[in-house]
């Protein structure tokens, strides 16, 4: 993998819309068209098993509400911040003067090592990671409950949306591009970590291709500036790839061997 850093040329000041920085957590609904609600409803059963599974492993042994809390705190420091560094090509400082949106962001705060910027997240689990004592309040970052089809913040709020390993899970791609690309500024960039699985699970609705990547994105104005091969998860079964795009960038054409 390719662990060029990035963060050039990503000051702030691009953003056109305005947000609410408080952390009180927001619910909104997203339409559910060509979708069934008993789909669904299964889907995010399995999402919160495996979250309560994960929460009880990382916090075996642990006899107190208050070393369960450090624990999962030292989760996001160590593993899930550096994931995103280096997932995405980031650094500590690339974020510096922007707002930040996390999609799908989950309960392990990967936005909270970037310094000198206002991170938010946006999941429609908040109020169960709460409930299951993911400390979402140490993270510094405003958490809205909320699906990827229907964030609640205004146009062009976020000079940055980021997005790991999450779009194989929402339930309609095109209300999701459609969402990131309103709330990103002009200009803005979206980066995702995205996983090419062989079948569909339930809890991982989708099978990408890059082509389907290709022409959500240009479908809802964002261009593709680059795009890498992570390489072969064997355990998952899964290709990753990482994409950044940006708003209203005129789309260059890669073909598949490219990549």
């Amino acid at each position: 993998m390719d662990k060029a850093s990035r963060g050039e040329g990503r000051g702030g000041g691009i953003r056109s819309g305005t947000i609410d920085d408080s952390a009180t957590v927001t619910k909104t609904e997203a339409p559910g068209d060509g979708v069934s609600s008993s789909r669904l409803e299964s889907k995010e059963r399995a999402e919160l098993d495996y979250w309560t599974g994960l929460s009880r492993e990382l916090t075996r042994g642990c006899s107190t509400a208050e070393e369960r809390r450090r624990r999962l705190l030292d989760v996001c420091w160590e593993k899930t911040y550096p994931r995103y560094k280096e997932s995405l090509y980031l650094d500590d400082d690339s974020f510096r003067g922007q707002r930040v949106l996390d999609v799908g962001c989950g309960p392990h705060g990967g936005l909270i090592g970037f310094r000198d910027c206002r991170a938010f997240g946006a999941d429609h689990l908040i109020p169960q990671y709460r409930a299951l004592g993911y400390p979402l309040e140490d993270h510094g970052i405003r958490y809205a409950q909320a699906k990827s089809e229907a964030l609640p913040y205004p146009d062009g709020s976020f000079d940055t949306v980021v997005c790991v390993n999450a779009l194989d899970h929402v339930d309609d791609l095109e209300r999701t591009f459609h969402e990131i690309a309103r709330v990103l500024a002009r200009g803005g960039t979206f980066l995702a970590q995205i996983n090419f699985h062989p079948a569909p699970t339930p809890t991982e609705p989708h099978c990408f291709t890059h082509a389907q990547i290709l022409t959500l994105s240009a479908g809802h104005g964002l261009g593709l500036r680059r795009v890498r091969y992570q390489g072969f998860v064997e355990e998952a079964g899964e290709h990753r790839y990482f994409y950044e795009l940006v708003k209203d960038l005129m789309a260059l054409r890669i073909r598949e061997h490219e990549i």
